[in-house]
């Protein structure tokens, strides 16, 4: 009886495991980008986008959202293309190109020529780390920056 208990609380943990999604915390976000005062927002706040955890800095203003996922997904985000409206672009198709050393698969997003976003797989676990932009349109959180962030969010995983 005991050695079938057992059998089942390790078949249990194992799977537990295999189910766990990512995690990403405010302090991880501070040390990897030096910003100050971050703290997550609800999805209604302005500049919040529902479905993301929204993470702002000390003045209130969002700097990043993180997003998980499954395999499905991640193939889903790799494969979307850009949205159009009455023949124009308003939005770019999401995959830029194949990041490696990142989990099992991972690209760099949005295709243009700048990238504010990293998307990550690891087994049937994703996530996404998404910077806001600046007024300029440039990223507040930088490729290198979001890459640390997602190295830690992998040793989690």
């Amino acid at each position: 009886m005991l050695r079938i208990t057992l059998v089942l609380a390790a078949a249990l943990a194992i799977e537990t495991a295999a189910l766990a999604q990512p995690t990403l915390s405010a302090a991880d976000i501070e040390k990897a980008t030096h910003l100050q005062g971050i703290h997550v927002v609800v999805a209604t706040s302005r500049g919040g986008v529902p479905g993301r955890e929204n993470y702002a800095d000390s003045s209130g203003k969002i700097v990043l959202w993180f997003q998980t996922m499954n395999r499905t997904g991640f193939a889903r985000a790799k494969g979307q293309a850009a949205k159009m409206m009455n023949g124009v672009q308003v939005e770019p198709k999401l995959y830029h190109g194949a990041v490696t050393g990142l989990g099992e698969e991972a690209f760099d997003s949005p295709d243009g020529k700048t990238q504010h976003a990293l998307y990550v797989r690891k087994g049937d676990a994703a996530f996404g780390v998404i910077s806001n932009l600046d007024a300029a349109g440039k990223p507040i959180v930088p490729m290198d920056q979001l890459t640390a962030i997602a190295r830690v969010v992998l040793s989690r995983m």
